[in-house]
C-alpha cells in the first residue's frame, strides 16, 4: 500500500493507474494518495490485507484532517515498520523500541514547531498548496478564496455543469464541532451533508428523548421545510433514532444534528450568535423556555447549511441586518472591557465577530468526466484544508526538508536503554524517506543530494530546478499541520503494526449446499 501512493510525492509525481471496477472503461491515472487509497479496496492475501487496510486508513486520516500529507505518512510508516522490524526480529524489545520512537517523536514535533513561519496574503497561502494541486491556476484560486474568507469562512465545493472551475462569494460562517452520528449522513454522502433552506433548532437542551423534538419538528413541517439542523450541546441516540426515522421516512429530504461549539458562558454566546445570524430563537433551559413550545417563528432559517464529522456551517442566513450589526456592537463593547493582556477572551471574542460578519466561498468544480469531476473536488477539498492549516498555524520548509532537518534533534537524545536507542535511530532514518522518494520520483539520485543535506542548513532542494534553494523565498513550503499529522499518525500505525504479536483472520463461512 506505501508503493502506492509513494509515487504521488513531490512536485513532479509519477501516476498511478487503477482499473475501473467493471466495464471496458479506461483506467484512472491518479497522482492524489488519498484518492488512490479510497480505490483500493482489498489485497488477496488476508493477513497482508490486515496491513494494506492499516495504511488505507492512515491515509484516508490525514485526508481529513488536514487535506495533504497522505503519501509522506505511508513512506514514514513504512520505513518505521522496517529498521524497527529488523531490530524486533533480532531480539529487541518492542516496547522499549516503542518507547524510543515515542521520544524521538516529541523531540522532532518541537523541532517542527520551531522551523514554523506564518504567511499572509492569497500568493503564500497559493504557493503552500501548489504542490499538492500540481495546478497554479488552481493554486491561485484556493489562495484568493482562502485569503477571502479567513481561516475559519467556509468554503462550499459543488459540481458545475461545464468543464471549467469558478467561484463566487457569499454570506456565510463555519465552527469546528461536527455531526453528532454517522447515522446522519446519507447513503450518497460520503463525509458530509448538505441541507438546503433548512429551519434551524438552536438550543442548550440535551436532546435525550425521541418526544423533546416533536414540537421542532412539527414546527419544520408546518413551514413547509424539507430540512432541519438541531444545533445543542448533546444529542443522544433517542433524539438521533428520531432525526433518522424522519429522514428515512420521507417526512423530511435531511435531518442532520451537530454538537453547539465550545462550553458555558461562551457556548451560551455562540448559540445566541448563530439565533442572530439565522433571525430563530435560542430555546435555553436556563430561562425557562419548553421545547414543547417551539413554532415555526422560534427556528431560524438559512439557504444552505453542512456538516462533517469535524465542522458545521451555515450559509445565507435569514436574520435582520440591524440585529447582526447591533450584536456585532456589542461583541466590541466587551472586547473594550476586557482586561489588558486576557488574550484567550480576546480571541474568542474576535473569533465571534469575524463569524457575525462572515463571508463563504463557494467553489463549482468542472470536469469532462464525472470520475475527473469527483477527483478534481476531492483534490480541491484537500488544498483548501490545507490551506486553512497553513494561514492558522505557519508553513514550514517543504520538500522533505523540514522532517529531514529533524534529524539531529534525534541524535542529540540521551534513550534509557539500547531498545530505545533502537526505536530512535528508526525514526531517524525515516524522517529521510520522504525527501528519497520526492527526489526518486523527480529521476534525480538521491544519495548525493541527501549527502549536502548538512551543508545546506535551512534550505531545501527543488526537485524542478535540481538545487538548494531558500525554501521562504521561492514558496517551497508546506503546512506545518500537514506534516505534524502525516509524523503523528505514521508512528501510531508504525507502533500498532511493530507490537502486533498474533493477526487473527476471520474467514467466511462455508456456503450451505443443502437445499
Amino acid at each position: 500500500m506505501a508503493r502506492l501512493v509513494r509515487p504521488t510525492l513531490g512536485p513532479l509525481p509519477r501516476t498511478v493507474a487503477v482499473a475501473r471496477i467493471t466495464g471496458t472503461r479506461p483506467p484512472e491515472i491518479l497522482d492524489h494518495a488519498a484518492i488512490i487509497a479510497r480505490r483500493t479496496l482489498e489485497f488477496r492475501d488476508p493477513f497482508e490485507n490486515m496491513g494494506g487496510m492499516l495504511i488505507r486508513h492512515l491515509v484516508w486520516r490525514v485526508f481529513d484532517q488536514v487535506g495533504d500529507g497522505g503519501a509522506t505518512a505511508a513512506v514514514l510508516a513504512q520505513a518505521l515498520v522496517r529498521e524497527g522490524g529488523k531490530s524486533i526480529a533480532a531480539g529487541a524489545n518492542p516496547v522499549f523500541v516503542k518507547r524510543g520512537i515515542e521520544l524521538g517523536l516529541a523531540a522532532t514535533r518541537d523541532a517542527l514547531q520551531r522551523q514554523a513561519r506564518t504567511i499572509d496574503g492569497q500568493d503564500e497561502i497559493a504557493r503552500a498548496v501548489a504542490a499538492s494541486l500540481h495546478d497554479d491556476q488552481l493554486a491561485a484560486m484556493i489562495g484568493e478564496v482562502v485569503d477571502a474568507v479567513g481561516a475559519d469562512g467556509a468554503v462550499i465545493i459543488e459540481d458545475a455543469p461545464g468543464i471549467a472551475t469558478v467561484h463566487e462569494y457569499m454570506d456565510g460562517v463555519r465552527w469546528n464541532e461536527g455531526l453528532v452520528s454517522s447515522f446522519m449522513l446519507k447513503h450518497d454522502e460520503a463525509t458530509d451533508a448538505r441541507l438546503l433552506d433548512p429551519r434551524i433548532l438552536i438550543t442548550d437542551y440535551v436532546l435525550q428523548r425521541a418526544e423533546q423534538l416533536l414540537a421542532p419538528l412539527e414546527a419544520c413541517v408546518a413551514a413547509g421545510a424539507r430540512s432541519l439542523l438541531v444545533i445543542a450541546p448533546e444529542v443522544r441516540d433517542g433524539a438521533i433514532g428520531m432525526l433518522v426515522a424522519n429522514r428515512d421516512r420521507g417526512v423530511l429530504d435531511a435531518a442532520v444534528a451537530v454538537k453547539a461549539p465550545s462550553f458555558g458562558v461562551q457556548r451560551t454566546n455562540i448559540l445566541e450568535d448563530i439565533a442572530i445570524i439565522t433571525g430563530g430563537r435560542c430555546i435555553s433551559e436556563e430561562r425557562g423556555q419548553r421545547l414543547a413550545d417551539v413554532t415555526a417563528q422560534d427556528l431560524g432559517k438559512a439557504r444552505h447549511a453542512w456538516a462533517t464529522r469535524r465542522a458545521f456551517g451555515i450559509l445565507g442566513g435569514q436574520g435582520s441586518k440591524p440585529a447582526i450589526r447591533e450584536r456585532i456592537s456589542d461583541a466590541k463593547a466587551e472586547l473594550r472591557l476586557l482586561r489588558s493582556g486576557d488574550q484567550y477572551e480576546t480571541n474568542l471574542i474576535r473569533e465571534r465577530i469575524g463569524k457575525l460578519a462572515g463571508l463563504a466561498a463557494i467553489v463549482r468544480v468542472g470536469a469532462p468526466t464525472s470520475a475527473e469531476q469527483e477527483e478534481r473536488k476531492l483534490r480541491i477539498e484537500a488544498a483548501v484544508k490545507s490551506a486553512r492549516s497553513a494561514v492558522q498555524h505557519g508553513v514550514v520548509p517543504g520538500g522533505g526538508a523540514a522532517l529531514l532537518a529533524c534529524v539531529p534533534f534525534l541524535n542529540n537524545l540521551a534513550p534509557g536503554g539500547e531498545d530505545e536507542s533502537v526505536g530512535i535511530r528508526a525514526l531517524a532514518h525515516a524522517l529521510a524517506q520522504p525527501m528519497r522518494a520526492i527526489l526518486r520520483n523527480a529521476g534525480i539520485e538521491p544519495e548525493p543530494v541527501l549527502a549536502r543535506a548538512r551543508a545546506c542548513p535551512g534550505r531545501a532542494f527543488d526537485v524542478v530546478q535540481r538545487e538548494w534553494v531558500d525554501p521562504w523565498a521561492c514558496g517551497l513550503v508546506d503546512p506545518l499541520p500537514v506534516a505534524l499529522a502525516a509524523l503523528d499518525t505514521s508512528v501510531s500505525a508504525a507502533m500498532t503494526a511493530l507490537t502486533a504479536e498474533v493477526l487473527v483472520h476471520r474467514s467466511e463461512p462455508p456456503t450451505s449446499t443443502e437445499p
